[in-house]
């Protein structure tokens, strides 16, 4: 009962638009604590962007964080695989017109479904057009820390297990609505972003790798195209029931991208994607020897374009569990 009145309390936050600051936040968060009311945010001891560790076993509280700056390393307590948030506002510019905000539901005692689960999370945002030359402005994502980087030929698999919606409005939809995100001229997609080098260290780099591996789930808008889409695909695998097309190209770090696209949105997946990997190796086209190269960083989000109104992505489902 506890924590179900919680959640309706840290509600009221999802009302609040955009652009509203953590600052402000805080300032309702102290005005509730003067006033005799339950905080609506409760910092573990160890304080945001620590985490770790275990996490606290004693502390069954959800704690409701809100983050609206460009960048923020989020540590989530936890008893299993470790992974970090960030809204990962990187295409920000002086003059972008626009804001995000990110939300996360943490459980102090580290403990979430299974081992490999991550918190669940969800982004409201909303951007003008960015330049052709740099469209997307951010990629909010949860990241895998745990046993990262690792040599590829180690990697026996990734079972992945992931639910999202995407939706116009500050609240996390039930399903996606592609009509009503088109009517808003929404563009974005929903991806796993995966990093391969040589070097351990430049494998950890999303800039400096060698290889950037993406697994697409949705493409919306016209300007969420993957690299590599003129010349058309190279591979198509299935992946329980679910088809993926392979596209490559290069980015503007130099770096070849491969993208497996599926044929059609897909908001619930559970598989292994490690077979989508180790096929490149077969593929000419993809210039992909795995013989020597370390999987430095996985992530999982939402690259985001522009819309022309508040829509919020919500990924109440995410495990990644890296086989060895």
């Amino acid at each position: 009962m506890g924590l179900n009145f919680r959640w309706l309390v840290n509600a009221g936050l999802l009302i609040l638009p955009v652009g509203t600051t953590v600052g402000v936040l805080m300032g309702v968060d102290s005005h509730r604590q003067t006033t005799g009311q339950e905080p609506l945010f409760n910092t573990p001891s160890s304080g945001p962007g620590t985490g770790g560790g275990t996490g606290n076993p004693s502390d069954d509280r959800i704690t409701t964080e809100v983050h609206c700056e460009k960048q923020t390393g989020r540590i989530a307590p936890t008893r299993g695989v470790q992974y970090i948030l960030n809204p990962n506002q990187w295409g920000i510019l002086e003059d972008t017109v626009g804001a995000m905000c990110m939300h996360m539901s943490l459980n102090n005692n580290g403990s979430y479904p299974t081992p490999s689960s991550a918190p669940p999370f969800f982004v409201t945002w909303s951007y003008a057009p960015g330049p052709d030359t740099q469209p997307v402005h951010a990629f909010p994502n949860v990241q895998v820390v745990t046993g990262l980087p690792m040599l590829l030929s180690k990697v026996k698999s990734i079972n992945l297990a992931t639910e999202w919606t995407y939706g116009v409005g500050d609240t996390p939809a039930l399903k996606t609505d592609i009509a009503a995100l088109t009517a808003n001229a929404v563009n974005t997609n929903v991806a796993v972003d995966m990093f391969f080098d040589a070097d351990k260290n430049k494998a950890k780099n999303s800039s400096q790798a060698a290889f950037e591996v993406m697994v697409w789930f949705a493409d919306i808008g016209p300007a969420a195209q993957v690299i590599g889409l003129p010349a058309g695909t190279i591979a198509t695998q299935v992946i329980n029931t679910t088809t993926f097309e392979l596209y490559s190209g290069i980015n503007g770090f130099k770096q070849n991208v491969l993208t497996w696209k599926a044929r059609n949105m897909t908001e619930t997946f559970y598989g292994d994607i490690a077979p989508l990997i180790t096929q490149l190796n077969t593929i000419p086209a993809a210039k992909f020897d795995g013989t020597n190269l370390y999987l430095g960083h996985v992530g999982m989000g939402t690259e985001a374009f522009s819309a022309t109104q508040n829509v919020t992505f919500s990924m109440p489902v995410l495990s990644v569990d890296i086989g060895v």
